[in-house]
């Protein structure tokens, strides 16, 4: 075997041509092909040849060259640099570079898609999924570091994109054979900037992640979390904090409710019936049917929702997005709902400081009484803690984080989706600040309602709200939604002209100047590499957004693999109920053998990650031992979903994930991830490595190995302790 493989590579080489440039320092040497741009590394193809060039003005010598392809106008530039190769692109024209095609001879590919996979090339599971779901894929977004690797040969070549934006990488899958292509588009906001790129040899999975590390530190684009601390002290409650979202954020729960009786029937007399009447129908036929009665369990939840509609309708919010008032009005209008139910219903409530349905004084004393010291808890917007300052108070008493989810991305016009309160924005906002295409129409908005903005252009509207919000809602961390996730374009509009990489800056100040200014602790969606050096907390990196399209996921409710409706509001199912995940997710996402830590070992020290908030740990039935592993296995946080309804059932799930990560992150949470290695042939038994020489071994097999129980973790820390996790 080993043979065939000399000869496989002397047959490569061949290939090139005679005038095949060398760079060669010390034991490194590169051949490249000025022409075509095929590059061999020692003895091995590590990029196929590209469509040929006319070279002109061919400059050489032995760390460095430079020419021009004349015909396309191009400049190109290649050197060595401590042992890795920098390429460089230069064009002064518009036009699409295509540089890169992955070799045959490649095994497997090392792609951070969400937290890093692993992908054996012969796959028949993972070449359809990149063909189908990931081409065309962008290097800013769908990758959450701008970078790939290829194993050939038993080394690791990793290509970093030093210039992150405008690429695309597309997959193809023709007779069995897998191709791989990537692609810069120099246009007119980036044509007066080069394209460069590092390959960077190694030796294990985790050497390009590492490479780009040290790229980021040396070109000071990297923040640790200890140096977010300092700007952001309130940080420091992260540290092995389980994340939970609070769910409901209307005024009253069943649980409020102390004489069911006596509020149904002041409900069905005259003195009720201003409230009775503004509820719907069905509700005001349950109050006939239960006069004097009360209710079962499944009566008692709509007829709440009922009531809390009714109080809401009777209390207008007196303002509009355009009113520049307009959270100050809905903190107001919160304010009214609370004196109204008081005073018309108080006698059949418990105290007013008790209300709430997720967001909830009780709740929050049951987490604290539970023995959970260190909690990051937020709702989906911001009207629960308007509605509930009591237990916003408390939370901040026991010394938790509470956040609320926000947004500056969409803005919907007034009369379209009232609910989806962060897109409320004002009219002038939503017309002026709307990214337009090349085409010149403006681009729509998430679910295709109202449109997508330039966060440059909203910046200064943002920075109030922002501030106004954590003052009024008493807030003392924030997960602003979007901002982290690379997601960038070019905006054509006239009075805004703004390209990709220009667009992930003015994202990348909007987070700044919350961390700056506010000095709170900021969280944002993914965290990818490009606009992370803000932020110290992420979800969506540990479980990634998945089937968006998909019709038993999203519409067929017989399906086990159904994610659930956005209802009730206190307890959505798509959160709370659990399901199944189908193929190829399970396969691609999921199985322990294709997971790989590329952005741990980038970014363990400086962002907390956790999942997607669609999926907290509970989520998917078939796959939560192996989920929790791989979270304790990387060292990142636990998700839940909750609500006073299902305190009970969730709170020892809680309970087991909080025990579980809060002591190994108080030790790890500031030690850089190192190595990563398998410890068996089958990759069910796997081991990470932290800077200070602690390891963590998660078994995911059936059967213990050298001591280690089966589905369990171990971890060997760096001051002699051994811990031992079951699942």
């Amino acid at each position: 075997m080993h043979m065939l493989r000399f000869s496989i590579s002397l047959a490569l080489l061949a290939a090139l041509p005679a005038d095949a440039l060398l760079l060669q320092q010390g034991a490194t040497r590169f051949d490249i092909d000025p022409a075509t741009l095929q590059i061999a590394s020692g003895n091995t193809i590590v990029n196929q040849a590209q469509a040929r060039q006319t070279v002109a003005d061919l400059q050489s010598a032995p760390t460095q060259a430079r020419w021009l392809w004349a015909d396309s106008a191009m400049q190109v530039s290649v050197k060595l640099e401590d042992g890795d190769l920098r390429l460089s692109f230069s064009s002064s024209r518009a036009q699409t570079l295509n540089w890169f095609t992955l070799p045959q001879q490649a095994s497997t590919l090392l792609l951070p898609i969400g937290e890093g996979s692993r992908i054996p090339l012969d796959n028949a599971v993972w070449q359809r999924y990149l063909v189908k779901e990931m081409t065309p894929l962008d290097t800013n977004w769908d990758l959450k570091l701008p970078l790939w690797s290829q194993e050939q040969q038993g080394k690791v070549y990793s290509w970093l994109l030093l210039t992150p934006f405008s690429n695309q990488v597309s997959f193809t899958g023709t007779e069995g054979v897998f191709g791989m292509r990537s692609s810069h588009q120099f246009n007119r906001f980036n044509q007066q900037q080069a394209f460069d790129v590092l390959l960077h040899v190694g030796e294990t999975p985790l050497s390009g992640a590492r490479r780009y590390r040290q790229y980021l530190q040396q070109s000071g684009q990297f923040s640790s979390l200890r140096d977010k601390i300092r700007t952001a002290p309130d940080g420091e409650k992260l540290i092995g904090a389980t994340h939970i979202y609070l769910w409901g954020d209307k005024l009253l729960a069943p649980a409020d409710v102390k004489n069911w009786p006596g509020l149904l029937s002041w409900l069905s007399s005259p003195p009720g019936e201003t409230l009775r009447q503004k509820m719907d129908a069905d509700s005001q036929k349950a109050l006939r049917q239960l006069a004097g009665k009360t209710p079962e369990g499944w009566q008692q939840l709509p007829l709440i929702d009922a009531l809390n509609q009714a109080l809401i309708t009777l209390t207008p919010l007196n303002a509009t997005p355009d009113d520049s008032n307009f959270l100050e009005a809905q903190r107001r209008q919160a304010a009214n709902v609370r004196e109204l139910a008081q005073r018309q219903l108080g006698a059949y409530l418990t105290p007013a400081d008790n209300w709430g349905q997720g967001l909830a004084k009780p709740l929050i004393e049951a987490l604290h009484q539970a023995g959970l010291p260190r909690l990051w808890l937020s709702t989906d917007n911001w009207t629960a803690e308007f509605l509930h300052p009591q237990a916003v108070e408390s939370a901040r008493e026991f010394g938790y984080l509470i956040a609320s989810y926000d947004s500056y991305d969409t803005a919907i016009p007034r009369g379209v989706n009232d609910s989806w309160l962060t897109a409320q924005l004002p009219t002038a906002l939503r017309e002026d600040c709307a990214i337009v295409r090349a085409d010149g129409t403006k681009k729509p908005g998430f679910g295709k309602q109202g449109y997508y903005l330039n966060p440059g252009c909203v910046l200064p509207y943002s920075q109030r709200r922002m501030r106004d919000l954590v003052q009024l809602a008493g807030l003392n961390s924030l997960f602003l939604d979007v901002d982290g996730t690379g997601m960038v374009s070019d905006d054509y509009q006239p009075h805004h002209p703004t390209g990709a990489a220009q667009m992930a800056q003015a994202r990348n100040a909007r987070l700044a100047w919350f961390s700056d200014t506010l000095k709170l602790p900021l969280g944002s969606e993914d965290g990818n590499a490009v606009t992370a050096r803000h932020i110290m907390f992420a979800h969506g990196m540990e479980t990634w957004g998945f089937g968006w399209g998909d019709k038993q996921m999203n519409q067929d409710k017989a399906s086990p693999y159904y994610l659930g409706a956005w209802w009730p509001n206190a307890q959505p199912a798509f959160f709370f109920s659990p399901a199944k995940v189908k193929e190829p997710y399970r396969t691609v996402e999921f199985d322990p053998r294709y997971r790989l830590p590329l952005y741990q070992a980038v970014f363990h020290d400086a962002v907390i990650s956790s999942h997607h908030w669609n999926y907290d740990n509970l989520k998917f039935s078939d796959v939560k031992t192996a989920r929790s592993l791989l979270s304790q296995l990387y060292n990142t946080a636990p998700m839940f979903h909750l609500s006073r309804a299902t305190l009970q059932a969730r709170l020892p799930e809680i309970k087991r994930a909080d025990a579980a990560f809060r002591p190994l992150h108080q030790v790890l949470w500031d030690k850089a991830l190192t190595d990563f290695r398998w410890l068996d042939s089958a990759g069910s038994v796997q081991q990470t490595t932290f800077s200070d020489g602690s390891t963590l071994i998660a078994n995911f097999g059936s059967r213990p190995f050298e001591g280690i129980a089966a589905q369990s973790l171990r971890a060997k820390l760096a001051d002699g302790r051994i811990l031992n996790i079951m699942q």
